[in-house]
């Protein structure tokens, strides 16, 4: 079971043994109506916005907040109404989600406000000391819940970066090797064409002399020298073209290597099993697009998916993603995506942005072939 998993029945758990013992008093009948049905609807809206938050695969960080202020609303209800501080700990598993939708301060702040709202509540039917002591207790276990949520956020953004940072090494090493195979066939197909096609040209032009001087069974010989010095011409010709055509890159390996290196990110990629040969500048042009484009939807869009298509079309290779984060209002053109589009821009494609609030982020990328 995956450690988010995990969490959630903590938390399910935490919320169904802090309310036993007011569901007991609920169910013999010694908790009047009046107070009972309002803390029965706070104890399952805790639990809804509980649930929802933590299942809810495609949601905004407006909604998530919503739900968050639902679940600490709920709690201190259900301690107002009861009047049973077992329920304040519901707010410790409040705190421990605030870093997903938080900076360390505004986590902080959250959970100040937290203690500060608990303390006011349960002054109304407890001494000053009694509240101090109850409240503090309680501000120290919604702390430490931040504390530890904070430290393992940051382990896994750690070990997330690690894997990507590792993924991207592999890709730029199966790029270099790559590159390094296209120019070494470019270099025997130069190689091949400058020496043994020279030395061919010329053997087959002296062959075609020898061939109209000579008479008798010699220039029969001679004929067939030259027939066999022409077919080899030829296929020292084919051979120099074939390694030619493959001494571009495929960049289909290294972009798989890639997609692992999402951790939460879903990457769905789209892309055809051979997407044919494109020069090094070009196929690195590409993986870093895509390189890019996970690593804004991991740390600004806070996405949850990431749609890739990679085709190729007539007018050269085409590039579309878009994620299911946040988005922004304004776009701001990064280092990142100012160097993508500077780099398509150099082989003469281009980038186009679209991004709005809550409406994801959206890339459209097109880099023309050469001739090659």
């Amino acid at each position: 079971m995956r450690p988010e998993s995990w969490l959630t029945v903590a938390g399910l758990g935490t919320w169904i043994v802090s309310s036993l013992v007011t569901l007991a008093e609920i169910a013999r009948g010694e908790m009047a109506w009046a107070q009972a049905g309002p803390w029965l609807l706070a104890f399952a809206a805790f639990g809804a916005a509980f649930s929802l938050i933590g299942l809810a695969r495609r949601k905004t960080r407006a909604v998530s907040l919503v739900l968050l202020a639902a679940q600490g609303a709920a709690a201190l209800t259900m301690v107002a109404l009861a009047r049973d501080t077992l329920c304040a700990a519901l707010l410790v598993v409040v705190a421990s989600q605030t870093p997903s939708y938080f900076r360390t301060a505004g986590a902080a702040a959250w959970t100040a406000a937290q203690t500060a709202l608990l303390a006011i509540v349960i002054g109304r039917f407890y001494g000053p000391v009694a509240t101090l002591a109850v409240s503090g207790a309680f501000g120290g276990f919604q702390l430490f819940a931040l504390a530890t949520a904070l430290l393992a956020d940051r382990e896994r953004a750690a070990r997330a970066e690690l894997a990507r940072t590792n993924a991207e090494l592999q890709a730029t090493r199966a790029l270099v090797v790559e590159a390094g195979r296209a120019s070494e066939r470019l270099r025997i197909s130069r190689d091949l064409h400058d020496t043994l096609g020279h030395h061919l040209t010329a053997l087959s032009l002296q062959l075609d002399v020898a061939s109209r001087l000579a008479d008798g069974r010699a220039a029969e010989h001679i004929h067939q020298a030259h027939a066999i010095a022409r077919l080899l011409l030829a296929d020292v010709r084919d051979v120099v073209s074939q390694l030619r055509d493959s001494s571009a890159v495929d960049v289909g390996d290294a972009i798989r290597r890639l997609v692992p290196a999402g951790g939460t990110l879903a990457v769905h990629l789209d892309m055809p099993t051979s997407l044919g040969a494109l020069e090094n500048d070009r196929a690195e042009a590409i993986v870093r697009c895509v390189q890019e484009v996970m690593t804004n939807a991991i740390r600004h869009a806070r996405a949850g998916n990431l749609w890739i298509t990679i085709a190729d079309g007539p007018d050269g290779v085409r590039v579309h993603a878009r994620d299911d984060g946040q988005g922004a209002g304004v776009l701001a053109w990064g280092n990142g995506l100012r160097g993508m589009r500077e780099r398509f821009e150099a082989l003469a494609g281009r980038v186009d942005v679209e991004t709005r609030a809550g409406g994801g982020f959206e890339i459209h990328g097109v880099l023309p072939r050469s001739r090659m």
